[in-house]
């Protein structure tokens, strides 16, 4: 700690000297406040010519940055332009420190207006602006750099910089900092990392790697602290022999630095290192230095990789493809050791070659090619159990196989870690949060070794604990079998269902997907704990009622028409009443996905108490918002294409046409729209009887002449504008009956924003 702040208290005493350093370099110079009374008939181009040329007032220079923009942004000649960037180019040379960073630090603006105003903008930045920013990258004066660094970065970001111009002129200013001083070499390798996505990774390979590799090793620690955050980024981006070669070693030896900032460094680079180095530098090398980090003394480096140990464990996951081809490796190599012993066993001692014993028996042939005759044509009974019992010998999924047993071990006392002295609780919220990757790794033939831990994230105090539990429920029991799942999640899954919203959200986001991979008999005691799903604690989060319509639709999926009519059918049909815009909207898909299920499978009984349901609760409501309802779910549901023409219109048309005469211009309008959008024009409408083609005719010349101009838009009329003031339209038979009803068209849906 005193080492940082003596640090710290030299980079502030540097900088203060900076500043003194720009005033009083210059005591000689005769200080002369430019007046603006007299430049009163002068326009920014004009002060910035005369300003800058002055050679003993620093402060007139100075005062001619300011104009420098203004000057650009009104200049109307191309003559005028190259005078305002030459003079901005002697103020960015300048030998006084403060007008060069006030002119610095005006470059990335100019560069902007360049690009976007200017035509060949990039030719004039190269010709003005570039040269003056590659020479200020490695000045000693700390706003000096940072300011033309801030101007190479935008123009890497707007992608003003070419391929050769990297090699020549950038890369050599930032890679020499054997003499520079301690924060510019910090700068520097931070501005590599940053400069890594815009560069090709050859390049990266070529000077940044050989160059942060070396300075890894530099005496001053904030050097080498620097150098272990930049190793993940740079991994990224190289190719994964080079991440080995060059990034493994060098965050290997830097997990044994002194300094606990380097070891707590490491730790948070570790994963993205993992993630694309071999699975032999993962297991050989960097498994060990995570070991030895979480022993550490330092409770912040410990902290860290408790941290990253979760996804750490992840990058061991291996696809299918990848586990055959191991184990296809692993019998190779031991099918080459049998053939090579086969190989001993059998060959002739050459002082033996005379032996009575084998100058009778028949000759062996001597010259065989073992391996490739094991490979391919041996097939012996001796051989065939050989290889049944290797391959029984090797089992992929053991844990010995996948990973290390000591991050295991660390794993599953990740709570007891967090639990002790010196550790954040925070620690329990990534380990619940990396879980799921953890038992994907582990497989569900080793869910013995971290079912505990699981049960211990369930009961945790603290909620946000369970609700990342909850959220990540359904992918774990896509993980282990339905016996497992049945066995020691469904407890979890109920208690989850009892507990907070902030938990219940979570399982309920996902709730279609859990129960998918239950057995239907496990799965159809949930249907008495669907009403779970309306009970929460505040009634204003509408949202949660809102994310239960939506996994009612996909419910229906996963059950039988009978259980559908008599569990989720009711509930969905309570939330179509919903006060809220989009739990109705919500609730008229699931409602819609009901009615399939029961066309599909042929439920009389089922489709005829849905139908009297909609009529009763929708169609004659008094309440204009359920009658809209009912027109959007007739839109749905023909929208399914599970009824034919007429059969639709038995069960629908006639109710549906009967609100063409409503007094809410809302429900009038919904029809409009669907009546000339879907219902007209089609194959549908082509296959009606006559009877209901005529219906829908004469419904569409009674919105064509309706009162309000809307309603006669949405049927193909003319809209009309408004021709008088709206004080005197209310007044006026013909005016709009929104305004006559007190009704706002889209007033729902601001009821909804609120």
């Amino acid at each position: 700690v005193f080492i940082l702040g003596l640090s710290s208290l030299i980079k502030l005493m540097s900088d203060i000297v900076d500043i003194l350093d720009s005033t009083t370099n210059n005591d000689s110079i005769n200080i002369n406040v430019d007046d603006d009374s007299d430049e009163s008939g002068e326009t920014p181009f004009q002060r910035l010519v005369r300003l800058h040329a002055s050679p003993s007032n620093y402060n007139e220079r100075k005062n001619a940055v300011k104009y420098i923009l203004d000057a650009l942004r009104l200049v109307n000649d191309l003559e005028s332009l190259y005078e305002i960037l030459s003079c901005t180019k002697k103020l960015a040379d300048d030998i006084v420190t403060q007008v060069q960073i006030d002119t610095l630090e005006k470059f990335v603006s100019i560069i902007e207006y360049l690009i976007g105003n200017v035509e060949n903008g990039d030719v004039l930045i190269k010709e003005y602006l570039f040269q003056s920013i590659i020479q200020t990258i490695g000045h000693s004066n700390n706003r000096i750099r940072k300011a033309s660094q801030s101007a190479l970065i935008r123009l890497f970001e707007m992608d003003q910089i070419k391929s050769d111009e990297i090699e020549r002129d950038i890369i050599p200013s930032l890679c020499q900092l054997d003499r520079a001083c301690d924060d510019f070499k910090n700068e520097s390798i931070l501005l590599m990392t940053r400069l890594t996505q815009y560069i090709s990774s050859e390049l990266v390979l070529k000077y940044f790697v050989p160059t942060i590799v070396q300075q890894s090793s530099s005496i001053a620690f904030q050097t080498r602290k620097t150098c272990a955050t930049s190793i993940g980024d740079l991994a990224t981006v190289i190719p994964s022999s080079a991440v080995d070669q060059y990034l493994v070693p060098c965050i290997s030896n830097l997990c044994s630095d002194p300094f606990w900032g380097v070891r707590k460094s490491c730790a948070e680079v570790i994963h993205p290192v993992a993630q694309v180095c071999s699975k032999e530098s993962r297991w050989n090398i960097l498994s060990p230095c995570l070991i030895q980090l979480l022993q550490d003394q330092s409770r912040w480096v410990k902290t860290a990789a408790l941290r990253v140990l979760g996804y750490f464990i992840s990058t061991f996951a291996q696809t299918n493809e990848d586990k055959q081809i191991n184990s296809t490796k692993i019998n190779n190599e031991q099918i080459n050791d049998l053939s090579v012993q086969v190989e001993q066993s059998i060959q002739i001692n050459e002082s033996d070659k005379f032996n009575d014993f084998n100058y009778w028996r028949e000759p062996l042939l001597t010259n065989i090619d073992f391996n490739q005759d094991l490979m391919e044509n041996f097939t012996s009974t001796t051989r065939k159990q050989s290889l049944l019992e290797i391959s029984k010998t090797y089992d992929p999924d053991s844990i010995n196989n996948i990973l290390p047993i000591e991050l295991l071990d660390f794993y599953t006392s990740i709570i007891e870690q967090s639990h002790s002295s010196g550790v954040e609780t925070d620690i329990v919220h990534q380990g619940a949060h990396t879980f799921p990757a953890v038992a994907l790794t582990l497989t569900n033939k080793n869910w013995h070794l971290i079912r505990d831990l699981h049960k211990k994230f369930a009961e945790d105090l603290q909620w946000k604990v369970r609700r990342t539990l909850a959220y990540s429920l359904h992918a774990l029991a896509e993980i282990l079998t339905v016996e497992q799942v049945e066995e020691d999640l469904c407890p979890i899954f109920d208690s989850f269902f009892r507990d907070v919203d902030e938990v219940k959200i979570g399982i309920l986001s996902n709730l279609a997907r859990f129960l998918k991979v239950l057995q239907l008999s496990t799965r159809r005691t949930y249907l008495d704990k669907l009403t779970y799903l309306t009970c929460v604690d505040n009634q204003r989060n509408w949202r949660f009622r809102f994310e239960s319509a939506n996994q009612l639709y996909e419910l229906t999926s996963l059950f039988s028409s009978v259980d559908v009519g008599d569990y989720i059918s009711p509930l969905t049909f309570g939330m179509a009443v919903d006060k809220v815009a989009d739990v109705r909207h919500a609730a008229i898909k699931a409602l819609s996905g009901c009615y399939s299920k029961f066309n599909s499978e042929n439920a009389q009984i089922q489709t005829e108490v849905f139908l009297d349901d909609c009529h009763r609760v929708f169609a004659s409501s008094q309440d204009w918002k359920l009658r809209q309802v009912y027109i959007n779910l007739c839109e749905s549901i023909y929208k399914l294409h599970v009824d034919t023409p007429d059969q639709y219109a038995l069960r629908f048309l006639g109710r549906l046409l009967s609100l063409k005469e409503d007094p809410v211009v809302n429900v009038r309008l919904s029809l409009g729209t669907f009546i000339y959008q879907n219902l007209i024009n089609n194959e549908f409408y082509i296959d009606l009887s006559d009877d209901w083609r005529s219906q829908i005719d004469e419904c569409l010349q009674i919105l064509l002449v309706d009162r309000d101009r809307d309603v006669r838009a949405s049927v193909g009329g003319v809209y009309e504008a408004r021709g008088t003031p709206l004080s005197s339209e209310i007044l006026n038979d013909d005016s709009d009956s929104s305004i006559q009803n007190n009704t706002i068209t889209l007033g729902d849906e601001q009821q909804n924003q609120s």
